[in-house]
């Protein structure tokens, strides 16, 4: 997947859980931990793989990503304070 793909994926995953249940529609905890469980996941390859935009805007949609990926998932392995950081 390409690194404008994985950013995208994480963006619009962030975007629904950190949404979720805002437009009145109940909450059901199986869709709630899903998509909890793809943001983490999303948001770690991202971070893992290191790869760095070819442009400042592109570095920019990264860090955004992983921002608010880390930011809408409530999973903690003891690593997210950490990445937020760097």
């Amino acid at each position: 997947m390409s690194l404008k793909a994985e950013t995208a994926a994480l963006l619009r995953a962030a975007h629904e859980l950190m949404y979720l249940g805002s437009d009145g529609t109940p909450v059901y905890s199986n869709d709630l931990s899903r998509l909890n469980s793809e943001v983490y996941q999303l948001t770690t390859a991202l971070y893992d793989s290191c790869i760095q935009g070819g442009t400042v805007d592109e570095q920019a949609e990264v860090c955004l990503a992983l921002l608010m990926g880390y930011n809408a998932s409530f999973i903690d392995h003891g690593e997210k304070r950490e990445h937020v950081q760097e």
